[in-house]
């Protein structure tokens, strides 16, 4: 294989122990030219340094005074590593673990059609390594949703939406359609970077001969307000920004519907918790507030 570089980038936020996992899987590869570099989103106990202590000249290692959201670790990651001047950036979830050819499949993937402009593995569940997660994705603009598919890939699937869990982008297509709109924090990013690739030509697939495992939810809290608001917010920044036109129509009526039912649930669920987080996201969405959570 022709010697590529490739910049991995992790984000950490106060997650040292699935960090160190995955940073130990990962410096198992061998064969493959790749530079490994963690941003530490704002995490308590001064995390970073941990990091630095054990891993030393391995990793390079890039602490930041506060969260600024996994689309802001990120394309801060992005920035940082194009001194090195990768052929391509992988974004990958710091609670993964990868096999020893994950990195040198994918590359081939992503090397065999200059169409593709993002390549993802296929992710298995962590803990039942037989159980499919993810093997390629699709946008539903009616409900607002992206779903992934989790039945077994055999071969080499293009996909309209790619999971933010893990995937690489080759450099020409961040110079053509840049980074992941920071309007979104974290949540729908994903979503928002496969369909804009995707209109500017470039193919979205998912590689089953490379694999990773992912534990999910690591980050953030499953029911919470954060994410709730998030998630509420997010899917009305994704339609109203990328959606076509009458979709966007169609969805202003049908989220006003469902912020009435979404309130209701939580009433007789007693989630009432999550009321005010579900309300401000949908207020703030529909206003176009992005960015920095507004809670």
């Amino acid at each position: 294989m022709e010697k590529v570089l490739v910049t991995i980038i992790i984000l950490n936020w106060n997650g040292l122990e699935n960090t160190i996992k995955c940073l130990d899987s990962l410096l198992k590869i061998r064969d493959i030219y790749y530079k490994v570099i963690v941003i530490d989103n704002g995490s308590k106990n001064d995390e970073a340094a941990s990091l630095k202590e054990i891993y030393g000249s391995k990793i390079e290692v890039y602490p930041l005074p506060k969260n600024i959201g996994f689309t802001g670790g990120v394309n801060y990651g992005i920035k940082v590593s194009k001194k090195h001047k990768p052929e391509y950036f992988l974004l990958l979830n710091n609670d993964t673990e990868v096999k020893k050819d994950f990195l040198k499949n994918i590359i081939s993937t992503a090397k065999s059609d200059s169409a593709i402009g993002v390549v993802s593995p296929m992710i298995y569940d962590y803990e039942k390594r037989n159980h499919v997660v993810f093997s390629g994705g699709y946008v539903n603009w009616l409900l607002g949703k992206t779903f992934h598919r989790t039945d077994k890939a055999n071969s080499i699937r293009t996909c309209k939406f790619i999971t933010g869990c893990c995937f690489m982008i080759k450099k020409e297509l961040i110079r053509e359609i840049g980074t992941l709109d920071n309007r979104f924090f974290a949540y729908f990013e994903d979503a928002a970077y496969s369909v804009t690739a995707t209109r500017a030509g470039y193919k979205c697939v998912c590689d089953p001969s490379a694999v990773i495992y992912h534990k999910g939810g690591a980050s953030t809290e499953k029911t919470g307000p954060f994410k709730t608001y998030l998630i509420s917010r997010n899917r009305i920044l994704f339609v109203n920004n990328y959606a076509p036109s009458l979709v966007k129509i169609y969805f202003f009526f049908f989220n006003l519907i469902k912020l009435f039912i979404a309130i209701l649930t939580f009433i007789i669920t007693k989630q009432n918790y999550r009321i005010f987080a579900y309300t401000k996201g949908y207020l703030d969405g529909t206003l176009g507030r992005g960015g920095l959570p507004r809670l």
